[in-house]
């Protein structure tokens, strides 16, 4: 099941891969870009990791 989650990762990452290639930006303002969307992409996650404790993986017992 796709989750908000996902759909945010699969935009930006077709985002990040197409900016590089594409004369949308300056090169000064690609590689600003890039790092500014790294750090959005980092928090986000940090957020859902840590302070929402959701993850697809849970750990399960081993019987």
């Amino acid at each position: 099941m796709m989750t908000t989650f996902h759909w945010i990762h699969i935009i930006v990452g077709a985002w990040l891969a197409l900016v590089n290639f594409m004369e949308i930006l300056p090169a000064e303002l690609t590689m600003l870009n890039n790092v500014g969307i790294g750090i959005i992409v980092a928090i986000y996650n940090a957020y859902f990791l840590f302070a929402k404790n959701n993850v697809d993986v849970k750990n399960q017992e081993r019987r």
